[in-house]
């Protein structure tokens, strides 16, 4: 009877043990699945905390005897258990973000989905030929690469075409109108007007003349007149849909119908400059000896009044830009007064009234620099010159410092680099020697004090007579300070 007690309190024991191990197990695996997986240090401390207390359980479940004692701390066990996998189990299973591909994409777009994902976005502005307006050029972080919190992605985006850009302007009398609008946009030529006219003796929508022929901004004044035919030959013109074009495009097609036209503008969030209204609408036939007046509505944008951008994120003020169609100019600087994500400067301040064609420039700190460690120069410069760290090199003479090593420095590792601090390194350039006279000695002489001064000579010899064997010139003055191990040619000419 008593073996039989024994043997059920031993297996009593057994599984006690065994669901506090489980614990034990469960709670270290949760903790350094928190590490590995990059989670928040709140979660991986309170994850360690957890692990503490099943190993507490454990010890007191050892040390204790009472059996109703160990029960409890046995189903505590279980509990914490159970939760830890069962936290793991749904964090494995939630859906898991890459990072796509923003090229091309609107950057109100990219925003938000970065906001959805907890993705940091900074953006750089870079006019291009190819890519429209407050579109995304290029990203630094590569398509599929894992979604992290507080991932930091670089974005460069699309300021539209550089306006200050030479352009070829080549002599298109005689062109086609349509061969001229054409160019026109594959040069991204934006101040062109084209006045028409009547001619007996050229086609209609040929161009008579043309007043520059050479290289020219992007944004500098073209003036072309296109003809129009005889005034005889004109017929009716069907109007067509207005709404949508630019102004550039409105003009052209009224100007080349020999349509007449009146423009009023008014507030809208469509892009300034844009066609909103017509009157009368497609389909009118408008004869040509017509005196009716087209009204064409095109959109102004509203000014715009600058907040108070210090007290808004980046994220804040990038959906406030979107939302006004306002450009903003990023920079990013390392700043030793001015906390992380925190605004250094800014050319507009808060009450300022813009338009949509001015672009606002913010310089966002980046927080502090402080020294590295580092084992050669070249990985130095590298990394002053990623965190834009002033730095001054000087290079000395050095017995007991091997060549390219640092013999000193104006900061040390972990100091910190204030914004008009230069960095100073001194550099070894090795054990320095002199340059001995060796005019006059023999071969042997030369090479018995070259190898004294720690210089390498290679002897030569004067019009290739090699039973010269006296020194009569030398590469390098005598009593020159050189690094050791320095070549110099030596010739033998007598």
């Amino acid at each position: 009877m008593e073996e039989l007690e024994k043997k059920e309190i031993n297996k009593f024991i057994v599984f006690i043990f065994i669901t506090l191990a489980f614990g034990i197990v469960s709670t270290i695996t949760y903790s350094i699945y928190n590490i590995l997986t990059h989670h928040s240090m709140l979660t991986i401390v309170s994850s360690i905390i957890l692990f503490i207390i099943e190993g507490l359980i454990l010890i007191a479940g050892y040390n204790v005897e009472d059996k109703k004692a160990r029960i409890i701390m046995s189903i505590i066990s279980i509990i914490i258990a159970i939760f830890t996998i069962i936290v793991m189990i749904i964090d494995i299973a939630k859906p898991k973000y890459e990072v796509i591909d923003f090229t091309n994409m609107d950057i109100k777009d990219v925003v938000e989905w970065a906001d959805d994902k907890k993705v940091i976005i900074k953006q750089t502005l870079k006019y291009d030929d190819e890519i429209p307006e407050y579109h995304v050029i290029s990203q630094d972080v590569k398509k599929g690469t894992k979604v992290t919190k507080n991932l930091e992605i670089n974005v460069v985006v699309s300021n539209g075409s550089d306006p200050n850009k030479k352009a070829e302007v080549t002599n298109m009398v005689g062109w086609k109108l349509d061969d001229v609008l054409k160019f026109i946009d594959e040069n991204h030529l934006t101040n062109v007007t084209i006045k028409y006219e009547f001619s007996n003796s050229i086609k209609k929508d040929i161009i008579i003349s043309q007043d520059v022929y050479q290289e020219i901004k992007r944004n500098e004044p073209i003036t072309l007149v296109c003809s129009l035919g005889r005034e005889s030959d004109q017929s009716s013109v069907t109007l067509g849909n207005l709404v949508g074009m630019t102004t550039f495009e409105l003009e052209t097609y009224l100007g080349r119908n020999n349509l007449k036209y009146t423009v009023v503008y008014s507030y809208s969030e469509k892009p300034e400059g844009t066609v909103i209204k017509q009157s009368p609408k497609k389909w009118t036939v408008i004869s040509p000896t017509s005196d009716y007046e087209i009204v064409v509505t095109i959109s102004k944008q509203n000014a715009v009044t600058v907040p108070d951008f210090k007290k808004m994120t980046e994220t804040e003020i990038t959906e406030w830009a979107i939302e006004n169609r306002i450009k903003i100019d990023y920079k990013y600087e390392h700043d030793d007064t001015i906390k992380d994500g925190k605004i250094i400067s800014c050319n507009h301040k808060k009450g300022d009234v813009i338009t949509s064609d001015e672009i606002i420039k913010i310089t966002f700190s980046t927080g502090s620099v402080k020294m590295i460690e580092f084992t050669d120069v070249d990985s130095f410069k590298e990394w002053a010159k990623e965190n834009e760290v002033i730095f001054n090199i000087e290079y000395e003479f050095s017995d007991t410092v091997p060549m390219g090593k640092l013999i000193s420095s104006s900061h040390t590792k972990g100091q910190l680099i204030k914004n008009t601090d230069t960095v100073k390194l001194v550099v070894s350039e090795g054990g320095n020697t002199t340059i001995p006279n060796l005019i006059d000695l023999t071969k042997d002489e030369a090479t018995k004090k070259c190898n004294e001064s720690n210089i390498k000579c290679n002897f030569m010899y004067e019009d290739n007579n090699i039973d010269y064997t006296i020194v009569t010139k030398q590469s390098m003055k005598e009593n020159s300070n050189v690094p050791v191990n320095t070549s110099i040619n030596v010739t033998l000419g007598k």
